[in-house]
């Protein structure tokens, strides 16, 4: 089922299968800013991420030898309504047989998005139901960009370490307040991981006039786009990293993992659209 809510900037759908966003529209133009989809280039338009991040291989969890589907669990469950207003609304749901098959932490979810003027706020509460619980989380939003790509810009001047696809060890990218993420930057980089920024925002401005702009207290921010085509880019706030080869199969011992024994764990980010 696909839920609205909606200000005076902003008219957002949620779709209740998987929790993601469906539509982000910024009412002063009538214009459709979220990535709508398909088949060739990627068919969604965003993404909950938990409790893995990425193509995950094989790993092992309380000595069971587990495997996930892309990017988790959440992505391809229903969640049901916790709370809604007009403008804010909370999704969750619990584990269950099939998820403790091949994740085997019983656990509440909740994702909820709220509305402040031009701003859409997320946020992720995750709460073991049962022991010390790792787990990954995070979202993957893909905003409208003509061909593509869009001039990355940082609030600070940030000396941010760069994270490979195929492994952790961290690469000193130097003193930075910005980049241009196009196709052939990400037929270079593939998903470009960053760590170690100081939490200010991240600007993608795009060709025709908009300028997104993400703001997370998260470890690790990774941008995508598909190299050969779509017209849209994604910033992820990510509590985690891209699962690779060489990682420890031990899902505790995995890096940036985040843990939890039942008091509940809350991330979020903010998202913000503007025509300039």
């Amino acid at each position: 089922m696909i839920y609205i809510i909606e200000n005076e900037v902003i008219k957002l759908s949620v779709n209740g299968d998987g929790g993601s966003m469906t539509s982000l529209v910024y009412k002063p133009t009538g214009e459709e800013r979220l990535w709508q989809g398909d088949e060739k280039w990627w068919k969604g338009q965003d993404v909950v991420i938990f409790p893995i991040v990425g193509h995950a291989g094989g790993f092992v969890a309380k000595g069971k030898s587990c495997a996930l589907r892309s990017h988790g669990i959440i992505r391809y469950v229903t969640l049901e309504v916790r709370a809604k207003s007009k403008t804010g609304i909370t999704l969750g749901t619990r584990s269950d047989e099939n998820t403790l098959e091949n994740y085997p932490y019983a656990f509440d979810f909740e994702i909820s998005y709220s509305l402040e003027k031009n701003s859409v706020k997320v946020g992720y509460f995750v709460r073991s139901l049962g022991g010390k619980m790792p787990f990954y989380v995070g979202g993957h939003p893909g905003m409208r960009a003509p061909g593509g790509s869009a001039e990355i810009e940082f609030e600070r001047e940030e000396e941010p370490l760069c994270y490979p696809l195929e492994s952790d060890a961290a690469v000193p990218v130097g003193k930075m307040k910005g980049f241009r993420a196009d196709k052939a930057f990400f037929a270079r980089h593939k998903t470009y991981q960053l760590g170690s920024l100081s939490g200010g925002a991240i600007y993608a401005r795009t060709s025709d006039g908009y300028r997104y702009a993400y703001k997370a207290d998260c470890p690790l921010v990774a941008f995508w786009s598909n190299e050969n085509g779509g017209d849209y880019i994604c910033v992820e706030p990510w509590w985690g990293i891209n699962d690779y080869a060489a990682a420890p199969r031990e899902i505790t011992l995995k890096p940036f993992i985040n843990f939890d024994d039942g008091a509940g764990r809350r991330f979020g980010y903010s998202l913000s659209v503007e025509k300039l």
